[in-house]
């Protein structure tokens, strides 16, 4: 463990309670602390210069929760939450903390929690995604669940990926389509071409223009999708198959 050094932010409105975190931390040479931080805003900008690998992030701050703070960082460091209060375990699991300690932190249990990051398994495929799963969608100003099943079609934007829901709202995330086309349903989503996937079941009208082109028309899209040939025939056979079924 000692050959593993992680860069360590705790943000606390409380400087006893950073403080007593920090003698704690002391024992455990694989933690450096680099900064401290007491709200969210301080926070926020603190990460954007110091890039920690690990927040220990109080919930209950004056000027937002620790859940307000988790869309500001990018790319998201280890969170392991640490509160006073036990009612936001389930939430703190949902936006993927490493773990949720409650105060006043015991010294086993923090070592606990540390070796979850240390034996941390390595990145392996990503799960495959069912309909009525829940997506935490995260972007620079918010975060917020949606269903699996409640998203239309994703575009590919640059660095990003559009999302389009049902309900006509949409949100861009850092994600790349290959990653979309291997965890989503495939009785489900389609992958027309490399920048667009849909939700079959929000396919509305396609509108044949010519031998070469076609115009769709989405639940959930701002306007209609022009689509080549080749997109034309993988959409109008998967329509077929489901008709089949």
């Amino acid at each position: 463990m000692s050959a593993l050094v992680l860069r360590t932010m705790i943000v606390d409105d409380e400087a006893p309670a950073r403080e007593f975190l920090g003698d704690i931390l002391s024992a455990h040479p694989q933690i450096k602390i680099v900064g401290e931080a007491n709200s969210v805003a301080t926070a926020a900008s603190l990460y954007a210069d110091l890039r920690p690998d690990l927040i220990f992030l109080d919930v209950q701050m004056p000027d937002g929760d620790g859940f307000s703070l988790l869309p500001k960082l990018e790319p998201l460091p280890t969170i392991i939450f640490v509160t006073a209060f036990d009612a936001f375990a389930i939430r703190a699991f949902d936006v993927n903390a490493i773990d949720y300690l409650l105060k006043p932190v015991r010294a086993d249990r923090l070592a606990q929690a540390l070796e979850r990051i240390v034996h941390k398994p390595p990145p392996t495929n990503p799960q495959k995604l069912r309909e009525d799963d829940r997506i935490v969608m995260k972007s620079d100003s918010r975060m917020h669940v949606v269903f699996v099943s409640q998203i239309s079609g994703i575009e590919a934007q640059e660095n990003y990926t559009r999302i389009y829901l049902a309900n006509g709202s949409k949100e861009f995330l850092r994600r790349k389509m290959n990653h979309w086309e291997k965890v989503l349903p495939e009785t489900l989503f389609l992958r027309l071409d490399r920048s667009l996937i849909v939700n079959l079941n929000f396919v509305g009208n396609l509108v044949m223009e010519d031998r070469d082109k076609s115009v769709l028309e989405m639940a959930g899209f701002p306007k209609p999708i022009p689509l080549g040939r080749v997109a034309t025939a993988l959409l109008r056979k998967a329509l077929r198959l489901r008709n089949q079924v």
